[in-house]
């Protein structure tokens, strides 16, 4: 019998940029895996409301992983330290929105303020830039540029293009979650 190994992973990114729909679907990949099978490429209604404090979802995937998603809402940036810092993650998800260039600045001062105060191994950190292949958003290496990726965190981080409305690379994600 193998063992159930379990990571407790912190979802972080700025308002609206789709933090509970992603994890929403990954939810439902993760369920629909074991029971029916489901096209993570399907386009799905769902409806959230912004994140207000925090919210734990505990996920089972395939038999021996389970994840515990801690999201913390994008509005609540100025009160995260106080809440991740007394908690030990294995990996942490920061989720930016493609679709908003003029959020980027602040996204990039909460990445390099989160990766100063908590500790975690090289390689746990994934940038999620959702909403990708969307109306005005924009590509990853744009993206890269305006947050310096190559420069701060050279290969310490991992860079995921996703739309959690329509599914894309949600597969990718979970994928990364069980290294």
């Amino acid at each position: 019998m193998s063992e159930i190994l379990t990571k407790k992973i912190l979802v972080l990114g700025s308002r609206w940029s789709g933090k509970s729909l992603l994890i929403k679907r990954l939810d439902d990949l993760c369920s629909s895996s074991s029971s029916t099978t489901k096209n993570s490429n399907e386009e799905c209604t769902y409806t959230t409301t912004a994140t207000i404090g925090k919210i734990y979802t505990p996920i089972k995937y395939k038999r021996n992983h389970t994840f515990e998603l801690h999201e913390l809402g994008g509005a609540l940036g100025c009160l995260w330290k106080s809440i991740y810092s007394n908690t030990d993650f294995n990996k942490i998800i920061y989720v930016i929105d493609s679709t908003q260039p003029w959020s980027i600045a602040y996204s990039l001062e909460q990445l390099k303020e989160i990766i100063e105060q908590i500790t975690i191994k090289s390689k746990n950190i994934l940038l999620i830039f959702n909403k990708s292949n969307e109306i005005n958003s924009l590509t990853k290496t744009a993206l890269m540029e305006l947050l310096d990726v190559n420069t701060i965190w050279k290969d310490d981080i991992e860079i995921i293009e996703t739309n959690a409305r329509l599914g894309t690379n949600l597969s990718s994600v979970l994928d990364w979650l069980i290294k």
